[in-house]
C-alpha cells in the first residue's frame, strides 16, 4: 500500500485502542486540529477519522482535512447518530459515519474500502462459489454503516426465528423427532441433539431427508452419488452406497441414540422411516411464501411480519457447504429457493419504498444483501432510497458495491438497468 498510516483526529481512548488492535496499520493521534492538519503534510497518511463531538462545532476539523488534503478519505465516529446530524456531516465531505462505540468490523470494512491495496481476509471460496460470509464481508467492505439511522432488521419487531440449531443436549423442551437446517450450511437435530456425519454420509443423509417422505432407488442412489463408478462398475457403486449407509445408521445410534433404524430398505428403495414428519427450515420458507402469495391474491400486500419471518428464515444459500458442480439436484434447488427469496426481498422493500419509509428499507436491503450480494435488483432499491434521502455518497457507495459484487461473482460489469440508474440518479444531483 502506498498509503498506510490512519490519523485520529481528537481525543477517544477506546477508539484510539480499537485503531491500533484492529490490524498492524499504524495509528496517529492529533489532539487538535492544527495538529492533524500537521500530520496530513506526511504522504503516509491513508486515512483519517475524525471524532465529532454532538454541542460543539465539530465539522471544522473535518472541513480542513477535505480543503487541504481533498484526496485522503475521512471518516466521522460521533456518538451522536441521528439522521440530521450524519446527514450533514456527509454534505460536509465525511466519506462515511459511524456511531461511537465502534465495533472493529466497522474498522476493518473501512480499511478495506477506503486505503488503497488494503483487503480483508478472502473468505473461503470453493470452486469460484462465495460463501454467506463472502457476502456479509462484501457488502460491509464497500458500505459500512449504510443504515445511518440506526434502523436494522433486530430492531423491527419481528415473530421469533423458526430454526436456530442449538448445541445443547437438554431435550426436554426440544422437538422430538428430525429437525433438518438446510439454508447455509447443512444441519441435523434429532430430538434436540446434534447428529454430525462424515462428509460423504452427510451428502447422501442430506438428499435422502431432502426428498423424504420418497423411497430412493438404490441404482438410483449409487447413480447419483457415484456416477463414474456407476458407469463402468456398478455393482461397486452400489457397495460405497452400503458403506455410507452403515455410517449413516451407525452415527444416528451412537450420537442420538436411535435404537430403531429409520433408514429401511423396502422393494429395492432407501426411505427414512419417522414416527412425525421432519421439520426443516426450508419448509417452513416454502409455507410462509404460500402465505405471502395468498395474502397478495385476495388484499394486494403481505403483512410486514410475515416478510420479515422469511427473510430472516433464509439463512444463507440452499447447502452452502455442498458443491454444486457435483450434485446437480442442490444446484437446482439452490437456483429455485434464491429465485423465491428474490421475489420476496423485492416485495417487501417495494412495499417500505411506497410508504416512503426509507430507512426501514434500507435495513431491509443490507439485511437481504447480508444473505446473498449478488441481488442486483436490492442493490437498484438501497440506491434508490439513498437517492430520495438525498445521500448522493451512499448512491455511489452502493453502486461501487454492486460494481463489486459483479466482477467478483461473474466477471462482469451491471446490468443495463443498474447502469442507467446510477447515471439518472447521477444527472439528477448534478442539476439539482
Amino acid at each position: 500500500m502506498a498509503n498506510t498510516k490512519v490519523l485520529l483526529c481528537g481525543n477517544h481512548a477506546p477508539l484510539l485502542q480499537m485503531l491500533r488492535n484492529t490490524s498492524n496499520i499504524p495509528v496517529e493521534q492529533a489532539a487538535n486540529d492544527s495538529e492533524c492538519q500537521s500530520f496530513l503534510q506526511m504522504s503516509e497518511v491513508g486515512m483519517v477519522v475524525v471524532i465529532h463531538v454532538p454541542g460543539s462545532d465539530g465539522f471544522s476539523t473535518l472541513r480542513n482535512c477535505k480543503r487541504s488534503n481533498p484526496n485522503v478519505p475521512v471518516i466521522v465516529a460521533t456518538s451522536d447518530y441521528s439522521g440530521p446530524t450524519t446527514r450533514l456531516l456527509l454534505k460536509s465531505g465525511a466519506e462515511d459515519v459511524l456511531g461511537l462505540p465502534v465495533k472493529s468490523d466497522d474498522i476493518l470494512a473501512c480499511y478495506e474500502a477506503y486505503l488503497p491495496g488494503y483487503r480483508l481476509k478472502p473468505s473461503a471460496r470453493k470452486n469460484g462459489k462465495s460463501n454467506h460470509a463472502a457476502g456479509k464481508a462484501l457488502l460491509a467492505a464497500v458500505a459500512p454503516g449504510m443504515v445511518v439511522a440506526g434502523v436494522d432488521m433486530a430492531q423491527l419487531p419481528t415473530a421469533p426465528d423458526a430454526f436456530l440449531p442449538t448445541t445443547g443436549q437438554d431435550t426436554e423442551y426440544a422437538y422430538r423427532g428430525l429437525e433438518l437446517f438446510f439454508f447455509g450450511s447443512f444441519g441435523v437435530l434429532y430430538n434436540g441433539r446434534r447428529i454430525e456425519f462424515t462428509n460423504q454420509a452427510k451428502h447422501l443423509f442430506a438428499y435422502l431427508a431432502y426428498n423424504h417422505p420418497r423411497a430412493l432407488s438404490r441404482d438410483h442412489l449409487a447413480r447419483t452419488f457415484w456416477p463414474d463408478k456407476y458407469e463402468s462398475m456398478p455393482e461397486f457403486a452400489r457397495k460405497s452406497l452400503n458403506v455410507e449407509l452403515c455410517h449413516i445408521r451407525r452415527t444416528l445410534r451412537d450420537q442420538a441414540g436411535v435404537e430403531q433404524d429409520i433408514l429401511v430398505f423396502e422393494k429395492n428403495a432407501y426411505r427414512l422411516r419417522l414416527e412425525r414428519s421432519p421439520e426443516s427450515d426450508v419448509l417452513t420458507f416454502k409455507a410462509l411464501h404460500q402465505k405471502i402469495q395468498e395474502y397478495l391474491r385476495k388484499e394486494g400486500e403481505a403483512p410486514d411480519a410475515l416478510l420479515q419471518d422469511a427473510i430472516k428464515t433464509y439463512k444463507g444459500n440452499f447447502l452452502d457447504d455442498f458443491p454444486a458442480d457435483t450434485f446437480g439436484w442442490v444446484e437446482f434447488e439452490r437456483q429455485h429457493l434464491s429465485s423465491v427469496f428474490e421475489q420476496i426481498a423485492d416485495l417487501y422493500s417495494a412495499q417500505l419504498c411506497a410508504k416512503n419509509d426509507y430507512w426501514k428499507a434500507i435495513a431491509v436491503c443490507n439485511e437481504i444483501l447480508g444473505r446473498d450480494a449478488r441481488m442486483e435488483i436490492i442493490h437498484r432499491r438501497a440506491m434508490q432510497c439513498y437517492a430520495n434521502l438525498g445521500m448522493a455518497h451512499k448512491v455511489e457507495a452502493q453502486y461501487n458495491l454492486c460494481c463489486k459484487m459483479m466482477e467478483q461473482e461473474f466477471q462482469s460489469k451491471p446490468s443495463p438497468e443498474t447502469i442507467q440508474l446510477y447515471e439518472e440518479i447521477k444527472n439528477k444531483g448534478k442539476a439539482a
